[in-house]
């Protein structure tokens, strides 16, 4: 059955966004013109055009479409344990195997960062957000009480532990021959759930919120 000009419309958009996508890691956003994408797509730039009104409209589809939290945030829904402690040490491991597989995390942040002043993320964490608002469903019926967290502060947290571990393991590679792995994950889940102060320190006696105090 011949395709729909709807359909072609809709493969063009996704060829351009895929183009736009290998070219942007490889070369880097700046040195990406509308003119190399519309000939690693195929299609004439004024195509390009048609479906996207300049260029940063196209890199805003590129890291809304090719984030890795489509991949990684529904494996929430598989973390096993009995314990709060035990299902996050088990989104950790599955998320961060899921991470370790996108190597062009860091290219794709590092281009938002630099070329955008961080612009998009809020969009990004817009989409990010119901994903990881799972987190207090699989939370459910575990032995352990949570604080009282506004759930935006939670989902930051726990969205922060996991990048912040990918991203700074591949910066340390040239430093620490092995700064991913197992012991050194299970080391951030624990400075994510307890902190860095010894048991035994007395400042860890958690002061109250001034919204908890009122």
């Amino acid at each position: 059955m011949p395709r729909s000009s709807k359909e072609k419309s809709a493969e063009t958009r996704a060829e351009i966004i895929e183009s736009a996508y290998r070219l942007f890691i490889e070369r880097g956003y700046s040195a990406t013109s509308l003119r190399d994408i519309s000939q690693q797509a195929g299609v004439p730039v004024g195509a390009i055009y048609t479906h996207f009104p300049n260029k940063e409209e196209i890199w805003k589809e590129v890291i809304l479409a090719k984030h890795p939290y489509h991949e990684i945030f529904p494996l929430l829904g598989s973390a096993e344990g009995d314990t709060i402690d035990e299902v996050v040490r088990s989104a950790a491991r599955a998320l961060v195997r899921e991470l370790l597989k996108r190597r062009d995390l860091l290219n794709l942040m590092f281009i938002e960062i630099v070329e955008f002043n961080a612009r998009h993320i809020p969009d990004l964490f817009h989409n990010i957000l119901p994903e990881v608002a799972a987190l207090r469903e699989i939370f459910q019926g575990k032995r352990g009480r949570l604080r009282n967290i506004p759930m935006p502060v939670l989902a930051r947290s726990f969205a922060g532990l996991f990048f912040s571990y990918y991203i700074t393991g591949i910066m340390m590679a040239k430093v620490d021959q092995d700064p991913i792995n197992d012991e050194t994950l299970s080391q951030f889940v624990d400075l994510y759930l307890y902190g860095i102060l010894a048991d035994d320190d007395p400042s860890r006696l958690r002061r109250p919120h001034p919204a908890e105090a009122a």
